[in-house]
């Protein structure tokens, strides 16, 4: 599997991708996308040891941990008083986003098990 094979996964699902490279030849590939209601939502998550298993992994550790509710307060509060219907939107647009991550982990390991590699390299790190 390509990097390219996760941006065309994630794109299909919605989500825009990032990849930074580390020294450890780790990759940090940073989603993002907009909620239902129009707000960016972002988040990071680590493919290592050249496996998409640990990214599959990573995200849907990201999804076990997204609780909306929370989110959904916590984004509200920074943004001045919290109304019912603004609250009950926000943790409608966080739900959302768990749905949409989680969706992005099964369409990766669906892709990841069928090809049963490691991941290809990019170019400019083979030069």
């Amino acid at each position: 599997m390509l990097h390219s094979d996760i941006i065309r996964i994630a794109v299909r699902n919605g989500w825009k991708v990032s990849i930074t490279a580390s020294a450890d030849d780790s990759f940090y590939f940073d989603f993002q996308c907009r909620t239902p209601g129009g707000l960016p939502f972002c988040f990071t998550a680590e493919l290592s040891g050249g496996h998409v298993g640990t990214l599959v992994d990573e995200i849907i550790a990201f999804v076990d941990a997204l609780d909306p509710e929370r989110y959904a307060v916590e984004w509200l509060e920074a943004a001045g008083p919290v109304t019912p219907s603004r609250y009950f939107r926000a943790v409608a647009d966080m739900d959302d986003m768990r749905v949409r991550a989680w969706l992005l982990a099964f369409d990766l390991s669906a892709e990841g098990e069928k090809e049963r590699i490691l991941l290809d390299l990019p170019r400019y790190r083979l030069n």
